[in-house]
C-alpha cells in the first residue's frame, strides 16, 4: 500500500501496471461506465483514507527518535539508499533549492514549480484507475435480463 501511494507512478512503469488492473478489475465488475469511474474513484479515495488512518494512528501513538529502529546488519545509509527513498530525495532537493532561488529568499512564484510534480504524482494514478475501469465496462458490459 505504501509503494502504491509513494511510489512515483510518472517512472516506475510496474505501479501504473498495477493502478490500471485494479482498475480494470473494478471497471468488469461494475459493468456500466458510471459505475465504473465510481469504483475507480472509490478504489483511489479508499486507498488515501486508509493511509490516512494509519499516520492517524501512528502520530497517536507518538513518535520518538529513540524508537527508529535499525535492522541489524544494516544502517541508516543502506536504509536512505533504498530505491524508494532515494527517488524522493532526487525530487524533493531540486525543488525546494529552487524554491529559495539560490540567494536565500523564498521565491513565491516558484510554489508551483513545488506543486506540480507532487500533483502529478497525486493524480495519475487516479487517472489510470478511472480509465482502466471505464475500457474494463466497456469490454464486460453488465448483463441485461
Amino acid at each position: 500500500m505504501v509503494n502504491l501511494i509513494l511510489v512515483n507512478p510518472m517512472s516506475n512503469f510496474t505501479m501504473i501496471a498495477i493502478w490500471a488492473g485494479a482498475g480494470f478489475v473494478g471497471g468488469m465488475m461494475a459493468g456500466t461506465k458510471k459505475g465504473a469511474f465510481v469504483v475507480g474513484l472509490m478504489t483511489w479515495l479508499s486507498c488515501l483514507a486508509l493511509i490516512a488512518l494509519c499516520v492517524y494512528l501512528i502520530f497517536q501513538a507518538g513518535i520518538t527518535l529513540g524508537s527508529f529502529v535499525v535492522p541489524p546488519g544494516s544502517s541508516l545509509i543502506d536504509i536512505l539508499g533504498i530505491d524508494l527513498i532515494q527517488d524522493m530525495i532526487d525530487q524533493i532537493l531540486p525543488l525546494i533549492s529552487s524554491a529559495f532561488g539560490g540567494g536565500g529568499g523564498f521565491d513565491p512564484s516558484s510554489i508551483l514549480m513545488l506543486l506540480t510534480p507532487l500533483l502529478l504524482w497525486f493524480f495519475t494514478p487516479v487517472i489510470v484507475v478511472i480509465v482502466a475501469a471505464i475500457v474494463g465496462a466497456v469490454v464486460r458490459p453488465k448483463e441485461e435480463f
